[in-house]
């Protein structure tokens, strides 16, 4: 999740780089501090262990300069490659805004590769990131070595077809930068577009399918199936969506009164002005009342008939006194009226 600070005009994102164990996630982030200027770069915080080079992560803050008037900075980390570090893995994970998965291409490794690069995806949605919205480049490390796999072999071995990769012997700072570069520019897109509110879905290339021997006629055919040559993706190069993305600084985003969207702070804006909600306590809520019920079909005594009549001759006799009283009070309101009247007739004529 992209840091935005008004107060201090930085936004950072978080690139994290995945892998099996001494896959060289590591050396990447040694080389990338090794090649930075002093003053692109901050401190680089390491934890080794005995069985690999990564305990918790590596911390590479790396200033890549102004976007208008904020300062966008990349912070890079490591996680550790064994599998008894799962949770370690998970925490480093989280909030991540792009991925470099970083694959060993001996053949010895395509075992590990595959599991670590399930594990990555388990990962991501368990972090409540979603796999299909999110960066993620390849790089097939270790290519200067003798007997490595080709690229083609090692993406279809371990399931990476389409995704954006780069080759690389980071032991000998090779392809190490290209891969950084490569992840700094899809990166940095795909947070303007979601500033924007215009999120870049993440293509993959498709892969090229392999052609089929024509079968066989048979006698008996079944009912050929009308979406068996459809596709459900169109065939795109690696990087054709962000390169169709026009860039935008977010000097002018905010210059236009745009704010950071709510999914990228982790605020939840909400759309009722709680100073203009009343809240009520027990006391204020109107009283429960007993409902009656009226019964259609029970039967009705003579007496209660005799009672009931005697009331309502009781009412009419009372509500015809009212009316008498009421009736001698308006009669002497009318006539001192008329006698106030004829006095003022009097008074206006002398």
């Amino acid at each position: 999740m992209v840091l935005f600070n008004h107060a201090t005009r930085e936004m950072t994102a978080k690139i994290v780089y995945y892998g099996p164990g001494l896959c060289g996630k590591t050396t990447n982030l040694m080389v990338i501090f090794d090649k930075l200027d002093p003053s692109q770069k901050g401190k680089m915080l390491s934890l080794a262990t005995k069985t690999d080079r990564t305990l918790f992560f590596d911390l590479l803050p790396v200033d890549i300069g102004r976007v208008g008037a904020f300062n966008l900075k990349i912070q890079l980390y490591t996680v550790p490659g064994q599998v008894f570090y799962n949770e370690t893995r998970k925490l480093v994970l989280k909030g991540a805004d792009a991925v470099v998965f970083v694959a060993d291409s001996q053949p010895s490794m395509v075992d590990s590769t595959r599991e670590s690069f399930a594990n990555l995806l388990e990962n991501l949605e368990q972090n409540n990131i979603d796999p299909n919205d999110t960066p993620i480049i390849v790089q097939f490390n270790k290519r200067d070595l003798p007997g490595v796999l080709p690229v083609e072999e090692l993406q279809e071995a371990l399931g990476l077809e389409g995704y954006p990769y780069t080759e690389a012997a980071a032991i000998k700072g090779e392809g190490v930068m290209e891969t950084f570069h490569l992840v700094s520019k899809i990166t940095a897109k795909h947070l303007y577009a979601r500033l924007q509110g215009k999120p870049i879905p993440v293509e993959k290339a498709k892969p090229a399918a392999k052609a089929e021997p024509e079968p066989e006629p048979e006698p008996e055919q079944a009912a050929p199936n009308p979406f068996a040559d459809s596709v459900p993706f169109p065939e795109s190069q690696v990087d054709s969506s962000y390169e169709r993305m026009e860039e935008v600084s977010l000097e002018q985003l905010l210059s236009e009164g745009r704010e950071r969207p709510s999914t990228m702070s982790g605020n939840v804006a909400v759309p009722v002005d709680m100073d203009d909600v009343e809240e009520l306590d027990a006391e204020a809520l109107m009283p429960v009342e007993d409902t009656a019920v009226a019964v259609m079909d029970a039967p009705v005594a003579d007496d209660q008939v005799a009672l009931l009549e005697q009331k309502v001759t009781s009412l009419q006799s009372e509500l015809d006194s009212i009316r008498e009283s009421h009736r001698v009070e308006i009669e002497e309101i009318v006539r001192d009226l008329t006698d106030l009247t004829a006095r003022l007739r009097r008074l206006i004529e002398s």
